[in-house]
C-alpha cells in the first residue's frame, strides 16, 4: 500500500499482519480523496487508523494537524514506522497518534477538526456509529466536521447507517467497491445533552 499523491506519494505503508486491518483499497482512497478536494492547513482526525493510511494520506495532502487514533498497540507500532516513512520525505505535518482505550475518547485538543475518517472493523461498524453519533461529548468536540464513515461491505449495511443518521448534507458514495457515508456533524447549537 502506497501514499497515492502529495509529497509523500510513492512511500510504501506497512500494514499490521493481523486480518482485523483491511486497509481501504489504493484505487477507493484515490477516488475518496479527490473527491473531498484539498487538505491544505486542514486538520484532520483518523479514527481507527489500522496502518494510519486515510491520515497519511491527508498529510501528505497538505493538512495541518493529523492525528491518528488507534486502541490496539500492535498498530500503534506499525503506524508509527509509517509516521516516520512520511516524515522523511519533508512532510512538517503535526502528525499524533493517540492510543485510545474506545473511540470515543476525547482523543484531539484545540480545533475542531476540519475532516474525521472512520474505518472501523466491519463487525462492529454499525455498534461504533451508534456509540459516537449519540456520544454528546464527541459531537460538541466535532461540530460542524466532515465525517467520511466507511460503510460496511455486507449486502444492506448502508441502510443501518443511514436510517440513523444525525449527519447534514451527506451523501452515500461508492468508490470502487467501498461505499463511504459523507456528511457533516450538527453544529454544536444542536447537539443535545
Amino acid at each position: 500500500m502506497q501514499i497515492i499523491s502529495g509529497q509523500a506519494r510513492g512511500i510504501t505503508l506497512a500494514v499490521p499482519p493481523t486480518m482485523a486491518v483491511r486497509p481501504t483499497a489504493g484505487r477507493s482512497r484515490k477516488a475518496l480523496f479527490d473527491s473531498l478536494g484539498r487538505f491544505d492547513d486542514a486538520t484532520v482526525v483518523d479514527l481507527f487508523s489500522g496502518s494510519g493510511a486515510l491520515g497519511l494520506e491527508a498529510a501528505s495532502r497538505g493538512a495541518a494537524t493529523v492525528v491518528l487514533v488507534e486502541n490496539d498497540r500492535r498498530h500503534c507500532r506499525v503506524i508509527e514506522r509509517n509516521i516516520q516513512a512520511v516524515r522523511k520525505t519533508g512532510v512538517v505535518t503535526d502528525i499524533r497518534l493517540a492510543e485510545a482505550a474506545a473511540p470515543a475518547i476525547r482523543f484531539w485538543s484545540g480545533a475542531v477538526p476540519d475532516v474525521i475518517f472512520a474505518d472501523p472493523p466491519y463487525k462492529e461498524s454499525g455498534e461504533y456509529w451508534r456509540q459516537l453519533l449519540h456520544d454528546s461529548a464527541f459531537l460538541r468536540a466535532a461540530a460542524g466536521a466532515l465525517l467520511v464513515w466507511e460503510i460496511p461491505d455486507t449486502p444492506g449495511a448502508s441502510g443501518m447507517f443511514l436510517a440513523d443518521n444525525p449527519l447534514e448534507d451527506y451523501r452515500l458514495r461508492q468508490f470502487g467497491g467501498t461505499g463511504f457515508l459523507i456528511g457533516y456533524l450538527p453544529e454544536a447549537a444542536d447537539v443535545q445533552g
